[in-house]
């Protein structure tokens, strides 16, 4: 029997047009889904576009459905009710989430607080399968912008507006010495006390490297880049060689004795604002949000006690600020 190929409509094309009708504008619209204005009117167009029909007249300060969307907004909302039913239904089975998530994260935080949000997951939540992307903080947005990752972990700063940033977090950074080093028996550190230092480093093209830079150079000082590495496992065994000196964010360091090295606080701190990346108009998933759930605190242990990492006294401790 020969059936008309039906639209290739997604629950988010659904959800569009349901609270665009519910609330007249776009404003108002977006708001409620989370989404920006111009994200939502690009998947109104689409509905349109897909459907061969124009759902909604537009006004100068509202919208209103056409003939084809009065008739088309009660089934949207008949389908995405069904659609919630049945997902509720399949995930009472045995009580437990599925399916995959796609996690995009700055290669300083997947180093070690990651991983073990991950070992906690997977014992909650042993039926989601999960891919993490590593990178620096523009593959992180591209990964988020393309819509390839679920979510990002990664630099707040500099997002364009398809992208916003949720729970946005300080991060300091720390000097991080071999523990024979000229300086260790300073409790901090300045920028000028490092300016000869050989220093390991992360590539030119990262936002840790050039922010150190740009902080740097305000205060006069270039800092000699003798070794380049794009892994922090390579860089802490430089250091611990004896090699030079570092300046890593504070959820990159070690856990304590791991390798021989001291961690300093720096004087005036480097900090970095790091956020929970994800596409305007996505929402995220209940996965990502079980997900989320373990992260968050972790990180938040991590970038608050450094402590955990390496030799710092308590008297030096940023808590004690």
């Amino acid at each position: 029997m020969a059936t008309l190929d039906a639209p290739n409509l997604s629950a988010k094309h659904l959800r569009a047009v349901v609270a665009l009708a519910r609330f007249g504008s776009f404003i108002a619209a977006a708001s409620y889904l989370r989404v920006s204005q111009p994200g939502l009117s690009r998947i109104v167009q689409q509905t349109e576009t897909l459907l061969g029909v124009k759902l909604f007249a537009r006004g100068t300060r509202s919208v209103s459905p056409t003939d084809a969307g009065r008739e088309f907004i009660p089934a949207a909302e008949r389908l995405l009710g069904e659609l919630a039913q049945q997902l509720q239904k399949v995930r009472n089975l045995d009580g437990q989430l599925r399916g995959q998530i796609i996690v995009s994260s700055l290669m300083s935080i997947s180093h070690h607080v990651l991983p073990a949000a991950l070992v906690e997951f997977r014992k909650q939540h042993p039926k989601i399968h999960i891919q993490i992307r590593e990178g620096l903080g523009s593959s992180v947005q591209e990964d988020v912008r393309s819509g390839l990752a679920d979510f990002g972990i990664g630099n707040a700063l500099g997002l364009n507006e398809e992208i916003i940033a949720e729970w946005i977090m300080p991060e300091p950074c720390y000097v991080v010495l071999p523990k024979a080093h000229r300086l260790r028996k300073l409790s901090s550190l300045g920028i000028k006390d490092i300016a000869d230092e050989p220093m390991i480093s992360m590539p030119a093209d990262s936002g840790l490297r050039r922010t150190i830079d740009v902080f740097a150079n305000k205060r006069g000082v270039v800092l000699d880049h003798s070794i380049i590495t794009n892994q922090f496992g390579s860089l802490f065994d430089f250091v611990a060689s004896g090699l030079g000196i570092s300046i890593v964010p504070a959820a990159a360091l070690p856990p304590k004795d791991e390798y021989p090295i001291m961690v300093k606080p720096l004087r005036p701190a480097i900090t970095r604002r790091i956020g929970i990346l994800r596409l305007a108009e996505r929402s995220l998933s209940p996965a990502s949000e079980a997900f989320l759930a373990i992260f968050r605190p972790k990180f938040f242990a991590a970038a608050r006690d450094p402590r955990r990492s390496g030799t710092i006294s308590r008297a030096a401790s940023p808590q004690t600020r």
